[in-house]
Formats: C-alpha cells, sequence, structure tokens
C-alpha cells in the first residue's frame, strides 16, 4: 500500500467528539493498493488506524473508487455511532435495537429539538441517499459473516411481507428484461430469495416524483460558447486560437450535441477524431474504453504498425496510466456506457445537428495546429495550461466561470450545470419524433434501454402547456354549475 501523492492523502475528517476523555476522530484517505497494480483505493481510518478488513473487502468486489468511497462513509458513521452509543447496547437483550436506532439515525438525523446528545449532529438525508448508505452497510457486513463468521447486523432471516415479495419480483422482472444474459436467468433460483428479507426493514420511502426539465436551454448555447468562453482581454483578437478557450469550446459541443457525460471527453485521445467518410466537412469521433480501448501503435524502430491497449500504451511508453485511475485534477470516471465499435472498444458520437460536427472539426483543427503543444509526450487530446491530461472538476470550474460572464447560474434545476447539456441532447432526440427507444439507447450509449426514460421524461410544464391548449381549442367542457358569487369577490376566502 502506497499513498497517493499530490495532496490525494489528505486525511478527511468526518466527525470528532470527547468521550470518556479519548478523542475519537474517523477519516477516509485516498490510496494506491499495490496488489491491485496500484490503482487508487479508499481507506477508512479510526482514530488514526486503518481499517484493514474494509480494504480487503474492497479487493474482492472491485467496484469503482466512488463506490469505495461511499461504503467507507457508511461504515464511518457506523463506527461512529458505535463510538458514542455502542455502551447502551452492550446487554443482549438490546442489541437486537441497535441496527434499527442506527438505521433511523441515519435517514432522521441525531438532532432533536434543537439539541443533541450523541454530539454526532446528523442532519436528515434524502430516502434515496440514506438507503444506499444502510446497503453498503449491510452488504459490507454479510460479507464480514462470510469471511470472518462475525454476526451480520442485518441478515435476511425474516420472512418477507406480501408488499416485499411484489416489490422483489418487481426489481427482478425489470433487471431480467434489461440484461443482455436474460435468457439464462432463472426465476427458480430467486424464489428462495424473494421470501426473506432483513430483519429491519429500512426506514425510507422516497417520494416519486416527476423529472424536471434540467436541460441546458438551446437559445443560450450561442451566447455560452462565443462570449462565455472568450479569453479576457483578448475579445477583438481576430484570431480564434487567442481569441476563444478552444478547449472548453470543443468539450462542450460534445456534451450538448453529442450527448456525452462529463467525463467522456477526458478520454479522447489526439488521433480519436476523423473526417467522416460520409461528410469530409464533418467530425467522426471514436471515444474508446480508457484501458481497453484498442490505439494502433506505429514501432519507432521497425515502423510495424500493430494494435495495442490503451493502458499498455500508457505505461510502457508514456509511463502513465488511464485517467479512470487518477485522483484529484485529473481524475475522470467512466460509467461502462454501451460501445458501438466492437474492433475498437469504443463507441461513436453521434451528432444530433450535423453543424455542430462541421464546427468540431473546424475548432480541432486549430486546437491542434495552435493551442495543443505538439511537443506533450501523452496522447490525451484536452490538456491543461500546464499541458496535464484535463480532468472533470477541471471542466466544472471552466463551464461555471463562462456562465457567469453571460449572467448565468451554474444550477441543476435551472440545466446549467455540464450534465444539462445530455439532457439536452435527449430532449432534441424526443423532439425529432425519434419514438425508438433502441435508436436512444444507442445514440446516448445507455446499457440499459430503460436509463433513457430519466432524459426523454415529459417535463410538468409541458404537461400544464398542453391542457391549456386543450382548454383554448373547447376541448375540456366547462363546469355543468355556476360558481357562487362569494367566490368572485377579491377577499372572501
Amino acid at each position: 500500500m502506497t499513498s497517493d501523492g499530490g495532496g490525494g492523502n489528505r486525511p478527511r475528517a468526518r466527525s470528532q467528539w470527547m468521550m470518556s476523555g479519548i478523542r475519537i476522530l474517523s477519516a477516509t484517505v485516498i490510496a494506491r493498493d499495490a496488489m491491485r497494480s496500484h490503482r487508487p483505493t479508499c481507506l477508512l481510518l479510526v482514530d488514526g488506524e486503518p481499517v484493514w478488513p474494509l480494504l480487503e473487502f474492497f479487493r474482492d468486489i472491485n467496484q469503482s473508487l466512488s463506490i469505495e468511497r461511499s461504503c467507507a462513509f457508511a461504515l464511518g458513521l457506523l463506527i461512529d455511532y458505535i463510538a458514542v452509543r455502542g455502551a447502551e447496547f452492550r446487554e443482549l437483550r438490546h442489541r437486537a435495537n441497535f441496527f434499527n436506532e442506527f438505521s433511523h439515525a441515519v435517514v432522521h438525523g441525531t438532532i432533536v429539538d434543537g439539541d443533541d446528545p450523541t454530539g454526532l449532529w446528523w442532519e436528515p438525508r434524502r430516502a434515496k441517499r440514506a438507503k444506499r448508505l444502510l446497503d453498503l452497510v449491510c452488504a459490507a457486513s454479510d460479507w464480514l459473516s462470510t469471511r470472518f463468521s462475525a454476526t451480520p447486523v442485518n441478515p435476511f432471516s425474516r420472512p418477507a411481507t406480501p408488499s416485499e415479495q411484489i416489490a422483489f419480483w418487481r426489481g427482478w422482472n425489470t433487471q431480467k428484461s434489461a440484461s443482455l444474459l436474460n435468457h439464462v436467468k432463472e426465476r427458480s433460483r430467486s424464489v428462495e430469495v424473494a421470501t426473506l428479507a432483513r430483519i429491519v426493514a429500512f426506514p425510507v420511502s422516497a417520494p416519486m416524483a416527476l423529472e424536471e426539465r434540467v436541460d441546458f436551454p438551446d437559445d443560450e448555447m450561442g451566447r455560452l460558447l462565443f462570449e462565455g468562453f472568450l479569453v479576457p482581454g483578448h475579445q477583438t483578437d481576430s484570431r480564434a486560437w487567442m481569441r476563444w478557450h478552444i478547449r472548453d469550446i470543443l468539450i462542450t459541443l460534445l456534451l450538448h450535441y453529442g450527448g456525452l457525460r462529463i467525463s467522456e471527453p477526458m478520454h479522447l485521445w489526439v488521433d480519436d477524431v476523423y473526417v467522416d467518410p460520409a461528410d469530409p466537412t464533418c467530425a467522426l469521433v471514436l471515444v474508446h474504453h480508457p484501458r481497453e480501448g484498442i490505439f494502433d501503435f506505429v514501432d519507432p524502430l521497425t515502423g510495424v504498425k500493430r494494435p495495442m491497449l490503451r493502458e499498455t500504451y500508457l505505461k510502457t511508453v508514456c509511463n502513465r496510466r488511464p485517467l479512470i485511475y487518477e485522483t484529484g485534477h485529473r481524475e475522470a470516471r467512466w460509467k461502462e456506457p454501451l460501445l458501438t465499435h466492437r474492433a475498437r472498444n469504443a463507441f461513436h458520437v453521434f451528432w444530433s445537428v450535423r453543424e455542430a460536427g462541421r464546427l468540431f472539426l473546424d475548432l480541432y483543427r486549430i486546437y491542434i495546429g495552435r493551442t495543443r503543444d505538439p511537443r506533450l509526450t501523452h496522447p490525451f487530446l484536452f490538456v491543461t495550461e500546464q499541458g496535464e491530461p484535463m480532468g472533470t472538476a477541471t471542466f466544472r470550474k471552466n463551464h461555471a466561470a463562462a456562465l457567469k460572464r453571460i449572467a448565468l447560474t451554474s444550477a441543476r434545476h435551472l440545466g446549467t450545470t455540464p450534465h444539462g447539456h445530455r439532457h439536452a441532447y435527449a430532449q432534441r432526440l424526443r423532439s425529432y419524433g425519434i419514438e425508438n427507444k433502441k435508436v436512444i439507447q444507442v445514440a446516448m450509449h445507455h446499457r440499459n434501454p430503460n436509463s433513457q426514460e430519466r432524459y426523454t421524461a415529459i417535463p410538468a410544464s409541458e404537461v400544464s402547456d398542453a391542457m391549456s391548449a386543450a382548454k383554448n381549442t373547447g376541448i375540456f367542457l366547462p363546469l355543468s354549475f355556476e360558481l357562487p358569487r362569494l367566490l368572485g369577490k377579491p377577499g372572501a376566502i
């Protein structure tokens, strides 16, 4: 185990208090695991000491760093709760209540009437977030039970209620319909699982809400691209590479008109942009898998070209690693999208507006010829002013600054975050009249065909407009009675 450089190994304190004269401190730290090719992992520290069984759990499940962070945070909450209230559950007759009280504290917080006797000062959490944390605690506890014969905090040993069984089979059918291997998913194997439930049912009930419109407004795109990304002090320069932040415009085009997630453009290499054979004025962009994507390596000694995994090329030629294994400002995640180019382990960018692909190609040529330093020894397309690969955090900051220049605020509910561009892409496909879910799934690179529904959902405002339009056309009949005159008087109610 080695620490992660660049400040990534600084502990993040969650809570601390005094208990019987002993100072308790829980924190998380990012380190590199030598047993897993030095990939970043999350350690949970309790009073300065790592919780090593949690690292063994992470090594077994091999999930993303973001999942490890959430799991470490959840286990930290459990340990903190044990530290301040564990003594109350020492007697055997009280232990059965521990996880129930803990789960309520996670959901509803620990503050009562403006005070908190525990000293934790947990605030109430959204139901979805609370359930995720409790699920992670139970998953880690189940693993400890299997590996070390420990007692699970919330075992599957209670007969499931009819409603719980219905919920299980609904989820099972949804997963089966979306699974690429649904023909081998047997119902009989799940019957026993469906009849059992955890002893403590989570005290959460997530409200079902219509997805609000969170797509970036199309009518602001021109201002964002050519006013927001102006270089301060060079607003009137006739040279495009001096006047605009070309790199940030290119990324925004990929998000808004290509439907990419914010992290995906960061994995592009210089050679991933081609001229579209069907339209020589338009760019054809392939986004490769950060690790298993294919790179055509030309041996400088023999001149022989051979395919090579991108991770291999980065390690052997550039002394680097894929950005999914970076932390801090160079980190760029990967959500395992649907790949459309099997031979190269990549997916195509499907331009929703053809002119955007043409603009991208023009700006790409300017960026390569005038902005990106040709002496760089790594292949990443989008780089910082220091020549290092660009991460998502840097672009988020630049995007927010560009919005501020055109007097807009970066906010999710306004659709003005970088992810709002992906929502705008999906709504544009819907406006084209594309109703084939498979087409939208491939265009947005979703592995699950149901994932697109939150992007193409009809917003509440559109329902209201449709009702108003129907009323104006006489479809809605008037009331069959007259309203009392009392209701028409100001201040009568």
